[in-house]
Protein backbone atom coordinates (compact mmCIF):
# COMPACT_ATOMS: atom_id res chain seq x y z
CA UNK A 1 0.00 0.00 0.00
CA UNK A 2 1.55 3.57 -0.67
CA UNK A 3 2.62 5.65 2.33
CA UNK A 4 -0.33 8.29 2.81
CA UNK A 5 1.33 11.75 1.80
CA UNK A 6 1.29 14.59 4.44
CA UNK A 7 -0.97 17.22 4.71
CA UNK A 8 1.66 19.26 5.47
CA UNK A 9 3.92 22.19 3.36
CA UNK A 10 6.60 23.59 4.59
CA UNK A 11 8.83 26.14 3.26
CA UNK A 12 12.30 27.09 4.99
CA UNK A 13 13.30 30.50 4.08
CA UNK A 14 17.05 30.74 4.41
CA UNK A 15 20.12 28.60 3.51
CA UNK A 16 22.08 30.17 6.26
CA UNK A 17 23.60 27.61 8.82
CA UNK A 18 20.43 27.66 10.99
CA UNK A 19 18.27 27.38 7.93
CA UNK A 20 20.04 24.10 6.66
CA UNK A 21 19.96 22.46 10.44
CA UNK A 22 16.85 23.07 10.68
CA UNK A 23 15.66 21.55 7.53
CA UNK A 24 17.35 18.58 8.26
CA UNK A 25 16.27 18.29 11.44
CA UNK A 26 12.68 18.69 10.38
CA UNK A 27 12.68 15.74 8.04
CA UNK A 28 14.03 13.49 10.54
CA UNK A 29 11.01 14.88 13.06
CA UNK A 30 8.22 15.04 11.05
CA UNK A 31 6.34 12.35 8.88
CA UNK A 32 8.27 10.53 6.29
CA UNK A 33 6.57 12.28 3.63
CA UNK A 34 6.08 15.87 4.70
CA UNK A 35 6.69 18.26 2.10
CA UNK A 36 9.78 20.77 3.25
CA UNK A 37 11.29 23.30 0.67
CA UNK A 38 14.16 25.71 1.33
CA UNK A 39 13.85 29.29 -0.69
CA UNK A 40 16.58 31.37 -0.53
CA UNK A 41 18.64 33.91 -2.58
CA UNK A 42 21.98 32.04 -2.47
CA UNK A 43 23.09 28.71 -1.93
CA UNK A 44 26.36 26.69 -0.77
CA UNK A 45 28.95 27.83 -2.53
CA UNK A 46 32.33 25.64 -2.87
CA UNK A 47 35.57 26.84 -1.09
CA UNK A 48 38.45 28.30 -2.78
CA UNK A 49 40.44 25.73 -1.34
CA UNK A 50 38.08 22.87 -1.81
CA UNK A 51 36.55 20.83 -4.68
CA UNK A 52 32.71 20.29 -4.70
CA UNK A 53 31.39 17.86 -7.36
CA UNK A 54 27.85 17.27 -5.29
CA UNK A 55 24.82 17.99 -7.76
CA UNK A 56 23.83 21.49 -5.42
CA UNK A 57 22.76 24.93 -6.97
CA UNK A 58 25.66 27.28 -6.80
CA UNK A 59 25.21 30.32 -6.40
CA UNK A 60 28.30 32.50 -8.62
CA UNK A 61 29.95 34.09 -5.87
CA UNK A 62 28.64 34.13 -2.11
CA UNK A 63 27.25 37.99 -0.67
CA UNK A 64 28.61 39.68 2.38
CA UNK A 65 24.79 39.14 3.19
CA UNK A 66 25.33 35.00 2.87
CA UNK A 67 27.47 35.28 6.25
CA UNK A 68 27.51 31.59 7.07
CA UNK A 69 29.48 31.55 4.16
CA UNK A 70 32.24 34.21 5.57
CA UNK A 71 32.35 32.41 8.67
CA UNK A 72 35.15 30.93 10.62
CA UNK A 73 34.09 28.68 11.98
CA UNK A 74 35.02 27.68 15.65
CA UNK A 75 32.91 27.29 18.66
CA UNK A 76 34.61 29.96 21.68
CA UNK A 77 32.04 29.29 24.67
CA UNK A 78 30.82 32.56 26.30
CA UNK A 79 30.56 32.14 29.87
CA UNK A 80 27.97 34.25 31.91
CA UNK A 81 27.63 34.84 35.76
CA UNK A 82 24.60 32.37 37.44
CA UNK A 83 22.32 33.95 39.81
CA UNK A 84 24.62 31.96 42.53
CA UNK A 85 27.72 33.77 42.06
CA UNK A 86 28.59 35.71 44.35
CA UNK A 87 28.87 38.81 41.76
CA UNK A 88 25.38 38.73 40.18
CA UNK A 89 23.71 40.73 42.63
CA UNK A 90 25.23 43.87 42.00
CA UNK A 91 24.94 43.54 38.02
CA UNK A 92 21.94 45.95 37.15
CA UNK A 93 18.78 44.39 35.70
CA UNK A 94 19.94 45.04 31.87
CA UNK A 95 23.30 43.28 32.78
CA UNK A 96 21.60 40.46 34.57
CA UNK A 97 19.10 40.02 31.51
CA UNK A 98 22.16 39.95 29.27
CA UNK A 99 23.75 37.22 31.52
CA UNK A 100 20.43 35.58 31.43
CA UNK A 101 20.53 35.72 27.40
CA UNK A 102 24.16 34.49 27.72
CA UNK A 103 22.95 31.23 30.37
CA UNK A 104 20.13 30.55 27.35
CA UNK A 105 22.40 30.52 24.40
CA UNK A 106 24.97 28.45 26.63
CA UNK A 107 22.89 25.27 26.50
CA UNK A 108 21.99 26.19 22.87
CA UNK A 109 25.71 25.71 22.46
CA UNK A 110 26.14 22.48 24.58
CA UNK A 111 23.81 20.39 22.92
CA UNK A 112 24.91 21.61 19.24
CA UNK A 113 28.76 21.22 20.89
CA UNK A 114 27.16 17.11 21.39
CA UNK A 115 26.40 17.08 17.64
CA UNK A 116 28.75 18.92 16.32
CA UNK A 117 31.10 15.94 17.80
CA UNK A 118 28.98 13.10 17.24
CA UNK A 119 29.61 14.51 13.34
CA UNK A 120 33.19 14.65 13.30
CA UNK A 121 33.68 11.68 14.89
CA UNK A 122 31.04 9.65 12.05
CA UNK A 123 31.16 11.50 9.11
CA UNK A 124 34.72 13.73 8.66
CA UNK A 125 33.66 14.64 5.16
CA UNK A 126 31.04 17.14 6.77
CA UNK A 127 34.56 19.30 7.41
CA UNK A 128 34.03 19.26 11.00
CA UNK A 129 37.09 18.76 13.29
CA UNK A 130 37.32 17.92 16.95
CA UNK A 131 40.77 20.31 18.11
CA UNK A 132 42.04 21.84 21.15
CA UNK A 133 40.84 25.40 22.11
CA UNK A 134 42.95 28.04 23.32
CA UNK A 135 41.82 31.73 25.23
CA UNK A 136 44.60 34.36 25.94
CA UNK A 137 42.75 37.23 27.84
CA UNK A 138 44.48 39.87 28.73
CA UNK A 139 41.63 41.80 30.59
CA UNK A 140 39.29 38.83 31.48
CA UNK A 141 35.58 39.79 32.76
CA UNK A 142 34.23 38.29 35.77
CA UNK A 143 32.69 35.64 33.88
CA UNK A 144 36.06 33.99 33.13
CA UNK A 145 37.96 34.59 36.14
CA UNK A 146 34.82 32.63 38.27
CA UNK A 147 35.60 29.49 36.25
CA UNK A 148 37.49 26.99 37.44
CA UNK A 149 39.28 23.72 36.17
CA UNK A 150 36.95 20.71 35.26
CA UNK A 151 33.88 23.16 34.62
CA UNK A 152 31.37 22.58 31.66
CA UNK A 153 33.10 25.09 29.78
CA UNK A 154 32.46 24.00 25.69
CA UNK A 155 31.13 20.69 26.58
CA UNK A 156 30.03 17.87 28.65
CA UNK A 157 33.34 16.31 28.43
CA UNK A 158 35.59 19.21 27.44
CA UNK A 159 39.00 18.83 29.04
CA UNK A 160 38.28 22.42 30.26
CA UNK A 161 41.60 23.28 32.13
CA UNK A 162 42.54 27.34 33.39
CA UNK A 163 46.10 27.11 32.68
CA UNK A 164 48.19 28.17 36.05
CA UNK A 165 49.66 31.54 36.99
CA UNK A 166 52.93 30.01 36.32
CA UNK A 167 52.51 28.83 32.68
CA UNK A 168 50.91 32.54 32.10
CA UNK A 169 54.09 33.86 33.75
CA UNK A 170 56.46 32.16 31.13
CA UNK A 171 54.25 33.07 28.05
CA UNK A 172 54.55 36.38 29.38
CA UNK A 173 58.14 36.65 29.45
CA UNK A 174 58.35 35.06 25.83
CA UNK A 175 56.48 38.68 25.21
CA UNK A 176 58.75 41.03 27.63
CA UNK A 177 59.44 43.62 24.62
CA UNK A 178 55.70 43.96 24.68
CA UNK A 179 55.06 44.65 28.19
CA UNK A 180 51.86 46.46 26.99
CA UNK A 181 49.92 43.20 25.98
CA UNK A 182 50.40 40.65 28.67
CA UNK A 183 47.67 37.69 29.80
CA UNK A 184 46.01 37.85 32.52
CA UNK A 185 44.46 34.75 32.44
CA UNK A 186 43.89 31.94 29.63
CA UNK A 187 42.62 28.22 29.23
CA UNK A 188 42.39 25.61 27.03
CA UNK A 189 39.73 22.53 26.16
CA UNK A 190 38.07 20.53 23.50
CA UNK A 191 36.37 21.93 21.04
CA UNK A 192 35.30 21.76 17.20
CA UNK A 193 36.23 23.57 14.12
CA UNK A 194 33.92 23.91 10.67
CA UNK A 195 35.28 23.95 7.18
CA UNK A 196 32.10 26.06 6.51
CA UNK A 197 31.45 25.60 2.10
CA UNK A 198 32.22 22.15 2.77
CA UNK A 199 29.64 21.52 5.89
CA UNK A 200 26.57 23.50 4.71
CA UNK A 201 26.95 21.89 0.74
CA UNK A 202 27.02 18.59 2.98
CA UNK A 203 24.06 19.94 4.93
CA UNK A 204 22.40 21.11 1.34
CA UNK A 205 22.81 17.86 0.10
CA UNK A 206 21.68 15.72 3.11
CA UNK A 207 18.20 17.47 2.57
CA UNK A 208 17.84 17.17 -1.02
CA UNK A 209 18.56 13.20 -0.98
CA UNK A 210 15.81 12.68 1.92
CA UNK A 211 13.50 14.55 -0.86
CA UNK A 212 13.61 18.27 0.19
CA UNK A 213 12.75 20.43 -2.21
CA UNK A 214 14.92 24.04 -3.10
CA UNK A 215 13.76 27.18 -4.79
CA UNK A 216 16.56 30.12 -5.81
CA UNK A 217 14.61 33.32 -5.08
CA UNK A 218 14.86 36.73 -3.05
CA UNK A 219 11.81 37.34 -1.60
CA UNK A 220 10.60 41.25 -0.18
CA UNK A 221 8.39 39.71 2.80
CA UNK A 222 7.42 36.39 4.57
CA UNK A 223 4.03 35.59 2.76
CA UNK A 224 5.82 35.53 -0.44
CA UNK A 225 7.36 32.64 0.69
CA UNK A 226 3.93 31.11 -0.12
CA UNK A 227 4.28 31.35 -3.88
CA UNK A 228 7.22 28.40 -4.34
CA UNK A 229 5.25 25.89 -2.75
CA UNK A 230 1.93 23.98 -4.05
CA UNK A 231 -1.38 25.10 -2.48
CA UNK A 232 -1.32 23.16 0.82
CA UNK A 233 -3.73 21.97 3.13
CA UNK A 234 -1.56 23.31 6.10
CA UNK A 235 1.26 25.67 5.33
CA UNK A 236 3.31 26.29 8.34
CA UNK A 237 6.39 29.06 7.18
CA UNK A 238 9.72 28.75 8.83
CA UNK A 239 11.46 32.02 8.82
CA UNK A 240 15.14 31.54 9.44
CA UNK A 241 16.09 34.64 7.35
CA UNK A 242 18.77 37.55 7.69
CA UNK A 243 18.00 41.09 7.96
CA UNK A 244 15.53 42.69 6.33
CA UNK A 245 12.37 40.55 5.82
CA UNK A 246 10.81 40.84 8.60
CA UNK A 247 10.43 44.16 10.59
CA UNK A 248 12.05 43.78 13.94
CA UNK A 249 13.43 47.24 15.79
CA UNK A 250 16.23 44.90 17.35
CA UNK A 251 17.84 43.27 14.44
CA UNK A 252 21.19 44.81 13.50
CA UNK A 253 24.48 44.23 11.25
CA UNK A 254 27.79 43.15 12.64
CA UNK A 255 30.13 43.72 9.77
CA UNK A 256 33.27 41.19 10.19
CA UNK A 257 36.88 41.11 8.27
CA UNK A 258 38.92 38.26 8.07
CA UNK A 259 41.43 36.37 6.01
CA UNK A 260 41.96 33.05 5.06
CA UNK A 261 45.51 32.08 4.26
CA UNK A 262 46.63 28.83 3.18
CA UNK A 263 49.01 28.51 6.31
CA UNK A 264 47.31 25.93 8.49
CA UNK A 265 47.08 26.14 12.42
CA UNK A 266 47.17 22.97 14.67
CA UNK A 267 44.47 24.74 17.11
CA UNK A 268 41.44 27.38 17.38
CA UNK A 269 43.42 30.10 19.17
CA UNK A 270 42.06 33.33 20.81
CA UNK A 271 43.65 36.65 21.84
CA UNK A 272 41.67 39.19 23.87
CA UNK A 273 44.42 42.14 23.66
CA UNK A 274 43.56 45.06 26.04
CA UNK A 275 42.91 47.81 24.16
CA UNK A 276 39.70 45.92 23.18
CA UNK A 277 40.55 44.11 20.33
CA UNK A 278 40.44 40.61 19.63
CA UNK A 279 42.93 38.30 17.60
CA UNK A 280 42.09 35.03 16.50
CA UNK A 281 42.96 31.67 14.43
CA UNK A 282 40.34 29.14 13.15
CA UNK A 283 41.71 26.03 11.07
CA UNK A 284 39.43 24.78 8.49
CA UNK A 285 39.47 21.04 8.66
CA UNK A 286 40.09 18.97 5.28
CA UNK A 287 43.30 21.13 4.29
CA UNK A 288 41.11 24.59 4.29
CA UNK A 289 43.79 26.95 5.79
CA UNK A 290 43.23 28.93 8.37
CA UNK A 291 41.14 31.87 9.09
CA UNK A 292 42.68 34.80 11.07
CA UNK A 293 40.43 37.58 12.35
CA UNK A 294 38.51 39.73 13.39
CA UNK A 295 36.23 42.93 13.54
CA UNK A 296 33.34 42.84 14.91
CA UNK A 297 31.84 46.51 13.79
CA UNK A 298 27.45 47.11 14.57
CA UNK A 299 25.67 48.88 11.82
CA UNK A 300 29.11 48.79 9.65
CA UNK A 301 27.22 48.12 5.87
CA UNK A 302 30.37 48.28 3.94
CA UNK A 303 30.52 45.19 1.86
CA UNK A 304 34.47 45.40 0.59
CA UNK A 305 37.25 44.58 2.71
CA UNK A 306 39.61 47.69 4.15
CA UNK A 307 43.31 47.20 2.99
CA UNK A 308 44.20 48.59 6.63
CA UNK A 309 42.06 46.80 8.63
CA UNK A 310 43.71 43.42 6.32
CA UNK A 311 47.07 44.87 7.32
CA UNK A 312 46.07 45.22 11.36
CA UNK A 313 44.92 41.63 11.37
CA UNK A 314 47.86 40.21 9.86
CA UNK A 315 50.27 42.33 11.87
CA UNK A 316 48.05 41.57 15.30
CA UNK A 317 48.20 37.66 14.35
CA UNK A 318 52.41 38.18 13.60
CA UNK A 319 52.26 39.84 18.04
CA UNK A 320 49.50 37.29 19.34
CA UNK A 321 50.58 34.28 17.71
CA UNK A 322 54.88 33.94 17.22
CA UNK A 323 54.47 30.56 16.97
CA UNK A 324 52.15 30.29 13.45
CA UNK A 325 54.35 32.73 11.85
CA UNK A 326 56.85 35.31 12.38
CA UNK A 327 56.07 37.75 9.94
CA UNK A 328 54.00 39.12 7.72
CA UNK A 329 55.52 38.00 4.91
CA UNK A 330 55.56 34.12 5.52
CA UNK A 331 51.28 34.55 5.46
CA UNK A 332 49.55 32.93 2.23
CA UNK A 333 46.54 34.90 1.26
CA UNK A 334 43.99 33.12 0.00
CA UNK A 335 40.92 35.65 0.27
CA UNK A 336 39.97 38.78 1.79
CA UNK A 337 36.44 38.07 3.59
CA UNK A 338 33.66 40.14 4.59
CA UNK A 339 30.39 38.80 6.11
CA UNK A 340 27.65 40.53 7.50
CA UNK A 341 26.16 38.51 10.60
CA UNK A 342 22.47 39.02 11.38
CA UNK A 343 22.45 40.02 14.95
CA UNK A 344 19.14 40.69 17.17
CA UNK A 345 19.57 42.37 20.13
CA UNK A 346 18.51 40.11 22.92
CA UNK A 347 18.90 37.45 21.71
CA UNK A 348 17.33 34.97 18.96
CA UNK A 349 13.94 35.35 17.58
CA UNK A 350 12.49 31.94 18.57
CA UNK A 351 8.88 31.85 18.68
CA UNK A 352 5.24 31.04 16.81
CA UNK A 353 4.05 34.25 14.73
CA UNK A 354 0.76 34.05 12.43
CA UNK A 355 0.32 35.04 8.66
CA UNK A 356 -3.22 36.38 7.95
CA UNK A 357 -3.72 35.60 4.15
CA UNK A 358 -6.94 34.94 1.96
CA UNK A 359 -8.39 34.41 5.75
CA UNK A 360 -6.29 32.12 6.89
CA UNK A 361 -3.89 32.42 10.01
CA UNK A 362 -0.56 30.93 9.01
CA UNK A 363 1.70 29.59 11.41
CA UNK A 364 5.49 31.36 11.68
CA UNK A 365 7.75 29.99 13.21
CA UNK A 366 10.46 32.55 13.13
CA UNK A 367 14.11 31.34 14.24
CA UNK A 368 16.49 33.97 13.25
CA UNK A 369 19.25 36.77 15.20
CA UNK A 370 22.08 34.50 15.94
CA UNK A 371 24.79 36.88 15.00
CA UNK A 372 28.58 35.92 14.63
CA UNK A 373 27.21 32.46 16.48
CA UNK A 374 25.16 30.85 13.87
CA UNK A 375 27.13 27.48 13.67
CA UNK A 376 27.67 26.77 17.53
CA UNK A 377 23.75 27.90 18.38
CA UNK A 378 22.37 25.92 14.89
CA UNK A 379 21.43 22.44 16.10
CA UNK A 380 20.36 23.52 20.09
CA UNK A 381 18.34 26.50 17.99
CA UNK A 382 17.23 24.38 15.44
CA UNK A 383 15.78 21.83 17.99
CA UNK A 384 13.75 24.61 19.54
CA UNK A 385 12.84 25.70 16.18
CA UNK A 386 11.36 21.88 15.44
CA UNK A 387 9.39 22.04 18.70
CA UNK A 388 7.41 25.18 17.64
CA UNK A 389 6.89 23.76 14.55
CA UNK A 390 5.35 20.37 15.58
CA UNK A 391 3.10 22.32 18.11
CA UNK A 392 1.62 24.99 15.55
CA UNK A 393 -0.10 22.86 13.65
CA UNK A 394 0.42 19.41 16.03
CA UNK A 395 1.34 16.97 12.69
CA UNK A 396 2.52 14.04 14.38
CA UNK A 397 6.17 13.84 14.94
CA UNK A 398 8.26 10.64 14.01
CA UNK A 399 8.97 8.06 16.77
Amino acid sequence: MAAEASPWDLVVIGSGVIGLTTACLLQQRLPEHTNITIVASEFPNPSPMTQDSSNIPLAPAASSGYASMWAGAHYRPIPYLSPSNSQYGSLSGTQQRFQSQLACEHHLAIRTAKMMKQLAREHPETGIEIMPGVEYLENPPAENLALETGDVYASLDDGFRVITATEIEALNKRAEHDIGRQIKWACKYETYVVNVHVYCAWLLQRFLSQGGRVVQRRLHNVGEALQVIPEAARPIVVNCSGVGLTPDPKMKIIRGQTILVRNQHHSTTTRQCADGTWSFLIPRPLGGGTVIGGTKQVGDLETSARPEERKRLLDSAVRCFPDFVSDVKDFEVVSDNVGRRPWREGGMRIEVDELVQGGARIPIVHGYGAGGRGYELSWGAAEEICKLVEKSGKPHARL
